[in-house]
């Protein structure tokens, strides 16, 4: 298995966490949770955010209620939380700069 899809150890994932200010754990899971203006919007940012997970073939789930959205991360094979993941929310926050 590649070394990015090897569940990191508690320290580890504290340890990412620190360069990502706005995600946390919930649940097992890497997430962060983002408000947008309208519905449309969210849908845009939703939209957005599946192609850059399929672009990088690692899908998280999404949960959208009118103009909140909750982005997940965690790579199941593994069992848990891996650098895919964090990987993966670098990739969600830089896009989501593009809509601030």
């Amino acid at each position: 298995m590649p070394a990015e899809l090897v569940k990191l150890a508690d320290e580890e994932v504290q340890a990412h966490l620190k360069r990502l200010p706005h995600w946390e754990i919930d649940n097992g899971m890497l997430q962060r949770r983002f408000t947008l203006p309208s519905f449309p919007s969210t849908m845009f940012f939703a939209c957005a955010v599946a192609h850059v997970a399929e672009v990088g073939q690692h899908h998280p789930d999404l949960n959208i209620s009118y103009n909140n959205i909750a982005v997940r991360f965690v790579t199941h094979t593994a069992g848990g939380i891996t650098v895919k993941d964090f990987e993966m929310a670098q990739k969600v926050d830089e896009l989501w700069n593009t809509f601030d």
